[in-house]
């Protein structure tokens, strides 16, 4: 035997033991992530994803749930989680009925069982008068009104109007009826827009009704203009539920195009295909509910609400018109966005810088495009830039009298994520918002100039205290008490409280050093009762 052929056949006979061992070792199991997590993923971030198409979304949460209807934890999921979502994310509402849509093709039972728990939901709300989670579930509830039997939903609506008639008969200053009004209006729409036909003349003969009150100014409507009314002059804001009225008539006229609002139940195998003609499937009941007389009032504040914009009057429309209803179902959506999820500025951010995903295609420009290149896209196409949509409803907020619903803090923080999502789309966008809030300073509510002042200046000093000052060099030559002036003056000063002076007017133009004198500069102030 040849050397070292000894010590081969040793180590190979150890190969092949090693090898027997492995297989006889026991294998690592292949994880496999049960069917209930990933239909509940796939639901709760459907169309937040611009890569993917909704419409394959919603046909494949359809298809898995359906095929799998007998999985009571899997039903019950997604009845419980399809709920969540149309009263915590508005903007998912019609992909979250597109897939109901879908599924009672398939199986009208899962279908059955989302109604009644939508039934159950809407009425519970009413109950204690909590009126915006009840307008969003009668949303969710107009999307379906294809598959539901007779007029579906328009009886529900006749109802509520009914009790708005008798809360404004009792009182001209009466504001929850309004709100039954705005829940009317603001449901139409997602009616008309749903695979639904033939309800034309039940939306007109309601919209007849609802003009009654929405064409009579509410008594309380100019305490809540954020703009000083000028006498002679028609108002620069508008009441949201006149506006919205105006709007549906011209909708109506138009044959209720709609076009911002998405259709995820038409569902097509390509893009560049047509739409398979949509088919209703099994009819079911409308669920039963009941509007109590008189309607209650919750514990959420109600009051006249007007339309109020940071983009108006430009050059090129970067957000929709006011003649348009897109401007009033994107404000909406973005709105009751931004109120719910207070709880998580960050995941509300994430929504707002994805508004584009949620509305048709082609409604917006492609996300951080700069204004100047809007001035040549082709007539006839919008120009609308998402980041400047969801900015303006940020402020509409931060904007709103007496009060808003959060703490204005809660407002500041949220355009702050918006800057860190996507500085290069939200920085330009907040740039024209204050410049625009600055020329209005004259005629601003005084209230709503010290809510500019307090975020501006603490939205500087979350970015390195940096502005375009120079912009304003030629108003420091106005008197001290001028809107302008004042601005400028307390803006500096609130700067300095949260960092300090030498840093503050290291950020100045050589004009603004004298807003800064030398007692700003002490680390401990001068005690004025110190005795000489």
């Amino acid at each position: 035997m040849a050397p070292g052929a000894a010590g081969r056949d040793v180590l190979e006979s150890r190969e092949f033991a090693d090898e027997d061992d492995y297989e006889r070792r026991p294998q690592r199991r292949r994880y496999e992530e049960p069917l209930v997590v990933k239909v509940r993923r796939q639901l709760l971030t459907i169309a937040e994803s611009a890569a993917r198409r909704a419409e394959d979304d919603v046909a494949y949460i359809a298809r898995i749930v359906t095929e799998n209807h007998e999985d009571e934890e899997l039903r019950s999921m997604f009845v419980e989680s399809a709920i969540d979502l149309v009263l915590e994310q508005p903007l998912k509402i019609p992909f979250v009925a597109g897939i109901i849509l879908v599924a009672n093709n398939q199986k009208s039972e899962l279908a059955t069982e989302v109604l009644n728990a939508a039934g159950d939901t809407v009425q519970n709300y009413i109950n204690i008068g909590a009126w915006r989670e009840v307008k969003l579930i009668l949303r969710f509830l107009g999307c379906l009104q294809a598959i539901f039997e007779s007029d579906g939903i328009f009886p529900l609506l006749d109802e509520l109007f009914s009790r708005a008639v008798d809360l404004q008969t009792t009182s001209s200053e009466d504001l929850l009826g309004l709100e039954l009004v705005k829940i009317i209006l603001f449901t139409i729409p997602y009616v008309m827009a749903s695979p639904a036909l033939g309800f034309e003349a039940q939306a007109s003969a309601l919209l007849e009704k609802t003009d009654i009150i929405t064409s009579t100014p509410h008594a309380l409507v100019d305490m809540v203009n954020p703009f000083v009314p000028e006498s002679g002059k028609p108002p620069s804001v508008h009441s949201i539920i006149s506006l919205l009225q105006n709007q549906l008539q011209g909708e109506a006229n138009r044959g209720w195009e709609l076009l911002c609002i998405p259709r995820p139940w038409k569902l097509a195998p390509q893009e560049e295909e047509e739409p398979k003609p949509f088919e209703p499937g099994p009819k079911h009941r409308f669920p039963q509910i009941t509007i109590p007389n008189p309607a209650r009032k919750g514990a959420r504040s109600i009051s006249p609400e007007v339309y109020f914009s940071v983009y108006s009057g430009q050059e090129v429309e970067t957000v929709p018109s006011t003649l348009d209803i897109s401007s009033s179902l994107l404000r909406d959506s973005l709105v009751d966005t931004i109120n719910l999820l207070d709880f998580n500025r960050i995941a509300a951010a994430k929504y707002l810088i994805d508004v584009d995903c949620y509305f048709t295609p082609n409604t917006f420009v492609k996300r951080a495009t700069p204004f100047d290149r809007l001035r040549d896209i082709p007539e006839g196409r919008p120009t609308w830039k998402p980041e400047d949509v969801a900015v303006d409803a940020v402020f509409s907020q931060l904007f709103t009298l007496p009060a808003p619903e959060h703490k204005l803090v809660y407002y500041h923080s949220l355009l702050t994520e918006c800057c860190k999502i996507a500085p290069a789309a939200i920085a330009p966008s907040l740039g024209r918002a204050i410049r625009f809030l600055y020329r209005s300073l004259e005629k601003l509510d005084l209230d709503l100039s010290h809510r500019f002042l307090d975020w501006f200046s603490h939205h500087l000093s979350n970015f390195g205290f940096t502005w375009k000052w120079s912009e304003w060099v030629d108003d420091l030559e106005l008197p001290r008490v001028h809107p302008m002036m004042a601005f400028i003056t307390g803006a500096i000063d609130k700067e300095i409280r949260l960092s300090f002076a030498q840093r503050i007017r290291g950020t100045l133009p050589d004009p603004y050093q004298v807003l800064i004198p030398e007692g700003k500069e002490k680390d401990t102030p001068d005690f004025k009762y110190l005795s000489e």
